[in-house]
């Protein structure tokens, strides 16, 4: 199968595409740096495996236009939401957004839209949103999105993380009856940049590579088909989110489609 990864030069994305390189599956490794999605490509071509780069900077929506105009016609049968910000001061994009809402929620949002004629005519596709435990403290602050008033990196992050959640179902929902499975992870606690940017350091915190194993076999293996929609805990488990909360997830997707111009 074809595995597009975003933010794949590091961490969680940079394990997972490696991982699903060596049991055979051909990865695009998405990121902003050239030299970085390079060095990606040469590591995982050096183990036996088939990479390839696409380079888009997801605080410009204008990129990911461009990014799935590129992609449209080609075989894709995984996509792996995983990139993402903290940000401990607020920051805006060129497109009027807050970076973490834009870069965590809008920029995957938008992706997976512009790809999805592609995903559906695949026999076996699926789309796995990484988000977070902290979806449980978040809110989607509709009336401030950017948190203009009052923001926080910690709520900014949870925002995005619930946001991850809900299009997740919203989504599962929409393409019921379709060869699509749409998933939400929890990655658990891994030692990355981002990470440290929080401040926090849990202590049962890993290295990205022991933690990928689990879930990864379990939202791309053959068990689960009925739970299209679904949240997954670290170790693979199929776990309760926080909400289910049909009217809200319908009304993130409607602002989001406003937002993207999808």
């Amino acid at each position: 199968m074809e595995v597009l990864i975003t933010g794949a030069t590091a961490g969680i994305g940079a394990a997972s595409a490696k991982a699903l390189a060596r049991v055979g599956h051909e990865v695009i490794i998405h990121g902003r740096s050239e030299a970085k999605c390079a060095l990606m490509v040469k590591d995982i071509q050096a183990q036996g495996g088939i990479a390839r780069a696409e380079l888009a900077d997801f605080s410009s929506l204008t990129q990911v236009r461009a990014m799935a105009d590129r992609l449209a016609n080609q075989r894709i049968d995984i996509l792996v939401n995983n990139a993402g910000v903290w940000m401990n001061k607020a920051q805006e994009t060129e497109d009027g957004f807050e970076l973490t809402w834009q870069i965590n929620h809008l920029a995957p949002f938008l992706l997976t839209q512009l790809l999805l004629p592609a995903l559906l005519e695949r026999p076996d596709a699926r789309i796995i949103n990484i988000s977070s435990s902290g979806h449980r403290a978040g809110r989607i602050h509709f009336e401030d999105i950017n948190l203009r008033d009052n923001f926080n990196g910690m709520a900014a992050y949870c925002q995005s993380k619930l946001a991850n959640v809900l299009f997740t179902q919203e989504l599962a929902r929409r393409t019921q009856g379709s060869s699509l499975l749409t998933y939400a992870v929890d990655p658990g606690a891994v030692l990355t940049d981002l990470l440290a940017k929080t401040g926090f350091n849990p202590p049962g915190a890993k290295h990205a590579e022991e933690m990928v194993g689990k879930w990864l076999a379990v939202v791309l293996g053959p068990q689960n088909r009925d739970s299209s929609g679904g949240y997954f805990s670290p170790n693979g488990r199929l776990s309760e989110p926080s909400t289910r909360d049909k009217e809200l997830a319908a009304r993130l997707w409607s602002m989001s489609e406003s937002q993207t111009k999808v």
